[in-house]
């Protein structure tokens, strides 16, 4: 009596369900996302006896599909917009796609071949789906080393990407807590950043009151103010607003604040202090970055003035008879383009004359129609407040500011530095 042998289909299906159960083994055994992705290409490909693929993400945020590549051993990303290519076309409708030769279909996208320098020809392309139907992912799997893609071949990846998602999905979620929490370390070293740089105390010069404060609308804001005693009866005050939030934006105030300490050190001119902070911001941040500023310099012997406005908030003087002064002169914001000259304003301050020095997160807070705070309303209940300290001004408008946004979060911080002549 002669034992049967399995048929080649049957040890064909055998190899396929122990390739199944090795793929989720391997799938579930790591949250590394690049690992999972390598695993399954690795295991797709070589079970389809194919030469390469690719595993597409959606980014639901862009509108995009992503994948990671190596050209040359270093990794690549390439990214498609929905719809595009046969993979774009693939995760926009859903179904999966066996094309024999790839470069007779009008919907591939060749710029990938060119900048791979790879040559497509046969293509099984096929979206991965979640458990509620919706399509995460796309497999695209190329150039099977002999004849075509089959629909044997088709079943196989559909079985692998049950596990596939969801290792996949694991992986993003463990990815974004990873994210979260390096994102809370870098508001964190942020923040303690932002304090160090900040005044700890208020200079004593004769003849003016000041009060300074600032309040994020994040853990770590953009905006930053300095009090700074000079010689004699001087005091250097400035207020700055930074375009980049977190630690970048707070290791850009610390470069602003060093580089000011030491220019008012050698006493420069405040036109020349501003234009080589400047050419600093412009070589030191990318070109998104830039600082709106405002640099004071009150002398309380002559009881003058003098200031550069670099793209920032007008400060404002207000008279104890009513109405007030707007502080223009200057030029664009520090870091925007090279080689910048600005202009220095100088005005006389009288006896219970107030100077404010404002960041836009003031006179721009919103209430729930979306009103803004505004200029008016800011002039209108400082001038009715000048018999009183520059603290209680502060106190009265971050109050007031406060009530008028109705408890809606911000989108910007709120600083104010305000000085009394007495």
């Amino acid at each position: 009596m002669k034992l049967q042998t399995s048929s080649p289909s049957t040890k064909r299906t055998i190899k396929r369900l122990q390739t199944l159960v090795k793929a989720s083994e391997l799938l579930t055994s790591s949250l590394d996302l690049d690992r999972v992705l390598q695993t399954l290409l690795t295991l797709t490909t070589k079970h389809l006896k194919a030469s390469t693929g690719s595993i597409y993400l959606i980014d639901k945020a862009k509108r995009e599909l992503w994948a990671r590549t190596m050209k040359a051993k270093k990794r690549m990303e390439i990214r498609l917009p929905m719809g595009q290519g046969i993979a774009g076309h693939v995760a926009k409708t859903g179904r999966t796609v066996r094309i024999r030769d790839v470069y007779n279909d009008k919907r591939f996208y060749r710029g990938i071949d060119l900048k791979t320098g790879f040559r497509t020809r046969t293509m099984l392309c096929m979206p991965m789906k979640d458990a509620g139907g919706r399509t995460v992912g796309v497999f695209q799997i190329l150039n099977k080393r002999i004849g075509v893609f089959t629909k044997d071949d088709e079943r196989f990846l559909k079985a692998v990407s049950i596990p596939a998602t969801i290792a996949i999905e694991n992986a993003r979620l463990h990815l974004a807590e990873i994210e979260g929490q390096k994102m809370a370390r870098e508001l964190e070293l942020a923040a303690a950043i932002q304090q160090q740089i900040l005044p700890k105390s208020i200079p004593h010069i004769n003849g003016v009151q000041i009060s300074a404060m600032t309040r994020p609308c994040r853990a770590v804001g953009g905006d930053f103010y300095d009090l700074v005693p000079l010689e004699e009866d001087k005091v250097a005050l400035a207020i700055a607003d930074v375009s980049g939030k977190g630690i970048s934006g707070a290791l850009l105030v610390s470069t602003f604040q060093a580089a000011l300490h030491a220019y008012l050190e050698f006493a420069l001119p405040l036109t020349e202090i501003a234009s080589r902070l400047n050419s600093i911001i412009y070589e030191d941040s990318t070109s998104e970055s830039f600082i709106t500023c405002v640099l004071c310099v009150y002398e309380a012997r002559t009881r003058k003035l003098r200031y550069v406005n670099a793209g920032h908030n007008y400060p404002i003087v207000f008279k104890p008879t009513g109405g007030f002064v707007q502080l223009e002169a200057g030029g664009i914001g520090l870091g925007m383009i090279p080689d910048v000259r600005y202009t220095e304003g100088e005005i006389q301050l009288n006896g219970s004359e107030l100077l404010l020095l404002y960041t836009d997160g003031v006179t721009e807070a919103m209430n729930r129609t979306q009103d803004l705070y505004g200029e008016t309303r800011l002039c209108t209940q400082i001038s009715n407040l000048l018999s009183c300290g520059p603290g209680e001004i502060e106190t009265h408008i971050v109050n007031d500011v406060e009530s008028f946004s109705e408890g809606i979060p911000q989108v910007d911080d709120c600083t104010m530095v305000l000085m009394k002549v007495t």
